[in-house]
């Protein structure tokens, strides 16, 4: 990895005030949350400066092969994935009345291989250009596989001393694993960002990006018909929201996939239990990363020694750790402040 002093880490580790420079890496056609954290963005320009917006790859087979197919009709084909996400992301912009033309670039089509070459994309080509020609810091948001953002890290190491990431993904380090979807598709991408130096803002999944849940009643009355964005994503989620069956065996998949090993107790055990009646709400994780960078004070976090991950997504605990370089990682989220600033910025067109 790069060698950086600690005082240069720390100070790039603090984000300034001021007005950011940003591109944003995401699976925007995967779930509902990419939707709301490019719009969010983009509806922040006293922030940020959008230069760019990337589409990452995505495909479904780490959850069935993983647990069996619960509640995502299965896309097999990451280039696909990037496809779809590369269109709405197109769309956000069109909805938010902004012109995508030169600022949305395809990503990769397939996940970093076993011999750890990069994939070659129209994104990596654009950060790599972007981030080493650029005298202030370039902020990396990673919503997705970090395929895209690694992939430019491994073919030009020096843009880490250009750059600062902040990724969502994997589970905090006091879980045995780090197994989510983002980390679960592309294990060697999220194993350089971890290895290779580069300033990294992290963000775990369960208990602290999964506070961020949004309800469809918040939906209906706080977004719905507000604005075309709103309206579009009130739709989207409200689409999540169909039956109980849904609800049930998402719980489910909570506790197979995301919590494993944090409960002690058996699946059969559980399913002596009902459960009748939901309180339907959706976390809306992609927006953690926005929330960070526009508010450090709405995400809580703290500088650990970055972690190792296993080649079988495990965190590595026996290693001496003070060798590490240091990363930020966040604890908490303040879902009221978050979603009170999304709102008053997407409730208008």
């Amino acid at each position: 990895g790069i060698k950086m002093d600690e005082t240069t880490r720390r100070q790039k580790l603090t984000i300034p005030e001021g007005r950011l420079r940003i591109v944003i890496d995401s699976d925007a056609k995967n779930e509902v949350d990419d939707q709301f954290a490019i719009a969010w963005a983009l509806r922040s320009p006293e922030r940020f400066q959008i230069e760019a917006v990337y589409a990452a790859p995505f495909s479904h087979t780490v959850f069935r092969h993983n647990i069996g197919d619960y509640d995502f009709l299965v896309q097999e084909d990451p280039k696909e994935g990037m496809e779809q996400s590369y269109e709405e992301i197109r769309k956000i912009y069109q909805l938010l009345g902004e012109n995508p033309d030169g600022k949305v670039f395809r990503g990769a089509t397939g996940y970093i291989d076993e011999d750890r070459n990069p994939v070659q994309s129209d994104a990596v080509h654009d950060l790599i250009e972007r981030g080493m020609n650029s005298e202030e810091t370039l902020y990396v948001v990673s919503i997705g596989a970090c395929t895209n953002v690694a992939s430019a890290l491994i073919q030009e190491p020096k843009l880490a001393e250009h750059i600062v990431v902040v990724w969502l993904g994997g589970q905090p380090l006091y879980f045995d694993h780090g197994y989510e979807f983002n980390m679960g598709q592309d294990i060697r991408g999220a194993q350089h960002l971890f290895n290779c130096g580069v300033p990294l803002v992290w963000i775990p999944c369960m208990n602290v990006a999964s506070l961020l849940s949004f309800s469809d009643d918040e939906a209906k009355s706080k977004l719905n018909g507000k604005s075309r964005i709103g309206t579009y994503l009130t739709d989207i989620v409200l689409d999540q929201f169909s039956n109980l069956d849904k609800a049930l065996s998402r719980g489910k998949m909570h506790r197979t996939l995301q919590l494993r090993g944090r409960e002690d107790q058996s699946e059969e055990y559980f399913a002596r239990f009902e459960s009748k009646y939901v309180a339907w709400s959706r976390t809306i994780w992609d927006i953690s990363t926005i929330a960070f960078l526009k508010n450090p004070g709405w995400v809580q976090s703290t500088r650990v020694p970055s972690p190792i991950l296993g080649d079988d997504c495990r965190w590595v605990k026996d290693r001496e750790m003070t060798s590490r370089h240091e990363i930020r990682v966040a604890n908490y989220c303040q879902r009221d402040l978050i979603f009170g600033d999304l709102v008053a910025c997407l409730n208008h067109d």
